[in-house]
């Protein structure tokens, strides 16, 4: 057998489903691949905009990708310019669209690829990264897939992982959870030792993850059936992982706080929280804001729902999409390909701090140091690379995903407050969603 360090990665997804079957009637919103464009090929110089978070201007290692790509490509220019997330950037994407001023290249977050299809401002560059789909694995290609259509090139991923003190759990005698249930066990053993001290923090705010966690347990917030949507976030499988949470802030398990906050830094400095149940880019954020504590921690694959059965979601990343009205549509998606799905740019991103999505950059983190936070945990980039391998679980995002992240944000968090339902504010969202769904005309069974 291969080691992990000298083996290469293969497809394996024999079972995956897209991201979203979009219907007939949904993909005509999107229109024809069409729009203005020099394609960069008749040798006229080109300069491609590129709107992004990850690859920021003032950053020598990003200067240092771009500068690699414009001197293989002779009369291409790339103009960076930062945006902010996914939401951010999806509003202006609209405003620009309507005013026939795109960029040629955004990076958003795969949540937001749906709503962008429906509303026509992004192209179907299947085309166009046909001969680099052998350099990304199918299971992340789905993120980026609606029907039979890829409308971007995926930039990075996230593996779900429990990241804990490793240290602390030793000290308060608790295994690092395998499933669910220990999960809740290890809960209550270390705030029974320490009432000051929680296993980890409850967030209303991590939308992604509650749905990542209920697609884990069998849910479908949002699937098609020929035209129609589905909408499932008060099924059962849903409503189960509801009452998981309920539970443990009832039982005061969990410390009821937002993420990344001065008091949550605090916390996590003084090993007042000891996990994070979050993606394999967890490391490097605990690092940016509790750097004394690095030694102390270690990753594993997420808690599971069923013992024995490590199937995932991924949590997380983002990708690169062309504009519909680009000028430059070619030239853009060959240097998005060039970018997230080439050997060589899939590796330039790793300096970057990313988990990339290509699969030349998953082999070169398996030759890399552990992150900063875990030095000790040689083993970090195999692990990661395992639950990629386990990511079988695609998570359905639906066309108005805004409309229910807003809703559920400000439910969930007057409910843990307030000890209200979780319950009841997944019913509540249901309707949200359905109810907004058929206002803007989609079929609904």
């Amino acid at each position: 057998m291969e080691s992990h360090g000298t083996r290469r990665i293969v497809n394996r997804r024999t079972r995956l489903v897209t991201m979203a079957s979009l219907t007939v009637g949904a993909l005509a919103l999107a229109g024809c691949a069409g729009g203005a464009d020099d394609g960069g090929g008749g040798g006229e110089d080109v300069t491609l905009q590129f709107w992004t978070w990850s690859l920021k201007e003032a950053d020598p290692k990003a200067q240092a990708i771009i500068d690699q790509y414009e001197a293989e490509n002779p009369g291409v220019t790339i103009e960076l310019a930062e945006v902010g997330g996914t939401a951010d950037t999806s509003s202006k994407l609209l405003a620009a669209d309507r005013a026939d001023d795109t960029p040629d290249i955004v990076q958003v977050e795969y949540r937001a690829i749906p709503s962008l299809v429906t509303a026509g401002v992004i192209k179907d560059i299947t085309e166009n990264v046909a001969d680099n789909t052998p350099y990304v694995a199918d299971n992340i290609w789905a993120l980026t897939t609606l029907g039979d259509q890829v409308y971007g090139v995926p930039q990075d991923i996230g593996p779900m992982t429990m990241t804990y003190r490793a240290d602390l759990f030793e000290q308060y005698g608790v295994e690092p959870p395998t499933t669910w249930a220990e999960y809740a066990a290890a809960a209550e053993t270390i705030h029974a030792q320490d009432p000051s001290v929680y296993i980890g923090s409850f967030s209303s705010t991590e939308f992604e993850f509650f749905a990542a966690n209920a697609t884990q347990a069998g849910a479908e917030w949002w699937s098609t059936d020929g035209d129609a949507w589905s909408v499932g976030i008060d099924g059962e499988e849903s409503l189960a992982t509801a009452d998981f949470w309920q539970d443990l802030v009832d039982r005061d398990l969990m410390s009821v706080e937002p993420l990344l906050t001065p008091e949550w830094n605090a916390k996590v400095n003084e090993g007042k929280l000891l996990s994070w149940t979050a993606a394999a880019w967890a490391p490097s954020v605990i690092y940016s804001v509790a750097p004394e504590t690095a030694g102390n921690w270690a990753s594993i694959p997420l808690p599971q729902w069923t013992e024995g059965d490590p199937a995932v979601p991924f949590l997380g990343g983002s990708a690169y999409l062309v504009p519909e009205k680009s000028a430059h549509a070619e030239a853009a998606a060959k240097f998005a390909a060039w970018l997230g799905a080439s050997d060589e740019g899939s590796e330039l991103l790793l300096t970057l701090d990313l988990y990339p999505a290509g699969t030349a950059g998953r082999e070169a983190t398996l030759e890399n140091d552990p992150p900063a936070l875990m030095p000790q945990q040689t083993d970090f980039w195999e692990v990661a690379d395992e639950i990629v391998e386990n990511t079988t679980i695609p998570v359905t995002w639906g066309p108005n995903v805004n409309v229910a992240m807003g809703a559920f944000v400000d439910a969930l968090s007057a409910a843990a407050l307030d000890g209200g339902s979780f319950r009841d504010v997944y019913s509540e969202i249901q309707g949200v969603v359905v109810d907004d769904l058929e206002k803007t005309g989609y079929t609904v069974k």
